[in-house]
C-alpha cells in the first residue's frame, strides 16, 4: 500500500506562503507612497511662496516615487499571476497594488501640475483658496496616516486593522465637503483669470480623486481583515 500524501495539507501550506509574501509586499508598498502621498500637503505649502524652484524639486522626489511604485507594482502582479488560484483573495490583492499605484501617480499628476502654475503665473495670492487648498490636502494626509495604520496591524491583528479603517470613511467625507466648497470658491474668485482657474480646477479635482481612491484602499483593506480574521 503506497504511503499516503496529504495534497490539501501542502495547498495549505503554499497559500500560507503566499499570503505572507504578498502582504509584505503590501505594506512594502503602503509605506512606499507614503512620501507623494504626503507630500501634497507640502505641495499646497510651496504654492503660497510661489518658489518654482522648489515645486520642481518636490516633484521630482514624486515622479520618482511613483515610478518606483509603478516598478513595485509590476513584480507582484507578476507574481500573482505564477500563484494561479492558489488564493481565494487573488483579485483583492491586486486591486490593493492597482489603488496604491493609482495613488502615486495621482500625486505625481498633482504636483505636476501644481509645477506648471506656479511656474507661468507665480504664486496664488488668494489666502481664502489657499488655505482651504492646505486644510483640504492635510486631511489627505490624515486619511493616509489611518490607511499605513491599519495595514501594519493586519496580519498581527485584523480585527483592529478593521475598526481602523472604519475611520477613512469620515475623513473622506470631510474631503468632499471641502472640495465642494471649494470648487464653487474657485469660479468665484479667480472668474478672471481662466488660466489660473482652470489649474486649480484640475488641481482640486485631483486631490479630490486621490481621498477616493485612497478610500478604496481601505475599503480592500477592510475585506482583506475580515477574511483573515474569520480564517483565524
Amino acid at each position: 500500500m503506497g504511503e499516503y500524501y496529504d495534497y490539501d495539507l501542502e495547498r495549505r501550506k503554499q497559500r500560507s506562503l503566499a499570503e505572507e509574501n504578498l502582504n509584505e509586499q503590501l505594506l512594502g508598498m503602503i509605506r512606499t507612497v507614503r512620501k507623494p502621498v504626503t507630500m501634497v500637503h507640502d505641495l499646497a505649502a510651496k504654492m503660497i511662496e510661489g518658489n518654482d524652484s522648489e515645486l520642481k524639486q518636490l516633484y521630482d522626489e514624486i515622479k520618482n516615487a511613483k515610478e518606483n511604485i509603478e516598478n513595485m507594482k509590476e513584480d507582484v502582479l507578476t507574481y500573482l499571476a505564477r500563484l494561479g488560484n492558489i488564493l481565494f483573495t487573488s483579485n483583492l490583492y491586486r486591486d490593493l497594488f492597482l489603488g496604491i499605484t493609482r495613488a502615486a501617480q495621482i500625486a505625481e499628476g498633482i504636483a505636476y501640475r501644481v509645477y506648471l502654475l506656479t511656474s507661468n503665473t507665480g504664486r496664488i495670492n488668494n489666502e481664502l483658496i489657499m488655505r482651504n487648498l492646505a486644510e483640504m490636502t492635510n486631511k489627505i494626509r490624515n486619511e493616509y496616516a489611518i490607511l499605513e495604520n491599519a495595514a501594519e496591524v493586519l496580519t498581527t491583528n485584523p480585527e483592529k486593522s478593521y475598526e481602523i479603517t472604519q475611520n477613512v470613511s469620515s475623513i473622506e467625507d470631510e474631503i468632499d465637503t471641502l472640495y465642494r466648497k471649494l470648487a464653487y470658491m474657485l469660479y468665484r474668485e479667480l472668474k478672471h483669470d481662466l488660466v489660473t482657474l482652470m489649474l486649480m480646477r484640475d488641481i482640486v479635482d485631483m486631490i479630490e480623486e486621490l481621498a477616493d481612491t485612497l478610500r478604496d484602499v481601505a475599503e480592500d483593506i477592510k475585506f482583506l481583515a475580515l477574511f483573515q480574521a474569520a480564517k483565524a
